[in-house]
């Protein structure tokens, strides 16, 4: 006579066996992605009227200095910086300016960038991965980071023992934030085929 324990034995292995519970594994195991909410959003809205103050004050003073530039040097050295690299982002220079002076102010006060102006990858890595426990979310986080900022570095011929003036400070953190953020999505939507490699 079989036992209770051989038919439970023998229901539980049919179950696991069966094709329609190796679908529910694979349903389970992709629904954990970026289950936990980074804290990069919390660290953002706690420093972001201070930027947004700090913002205002750097376009004053760039006002008046581009109004007293030669506007034509400016207009070359604007189509210079964008030669190179393709962005995907589409905004104005100004806008894209505005918002990369936004995010720098934001990772420096989440020290996230060195003594010259530049972002690092360790005060990135840190910022962008602050409260997730998923070791999948951090290493794509960390490849990402690493590739953005090669990428950003290649782009604007970053020298990092040079200080960074706040013109390119600003564009470099734009492209840094633009790019960090497509992987991080990449990564979330679960798309195998566009992760961080």
């Amino acid at each position: 006579m079989t036992s209770t324990v051989q038919i439970l034995m023998s229901l539980c292995l049919s179950i696991v066996l069966s094709p329609s519970f190796e679908s529910l594994v694979q349903a389970q195991m992709t629904k954990k992605r970026c289950m936990s909410q980074p804290n990069v959003s919390k660290k953002v809205d706690k420093v972001i009227h201070e930027c947004q103050e700090e913002i205002k004050m750097s376009l004053i003073e760039d006002a008046i200095r581009v109004f007293k530039e030669d506007w034509h040097d400016r207009k070359k050295r604007s189509v210079d910086d964008e030669e190179g690299v393709p962005h995907p982002t589409v905004v104005s220079h100004e806008d894209k300016w505005i918002a990369g002076c936004l995010m720098q102010c934001v990772y420096r006060k989440n020290n996230a960038i060195d003594k010259n102006g530049w972002p690092t990858l360790d005060g990135l890595v840190n910022l962008y991965t602050d409260g997730v426990s998923e070791q999948g979310y951090f290493m794509a986080t960390l490849r990402g980071v690493d590739r953005c900022l090669k990428g950003t570095s290649m782009k604007y011929k970053v020298k990092r023992n040079d200080v960074a003036d706040n013109f390119e400070q600003c564009g470099v953190a734009f492209d840094v934030f633009d790019c960090i953020s497509d992987m991080i999505t990449e990564y979330c939507s679960d798309q195998p085929s566009h992760e961080f490699h």
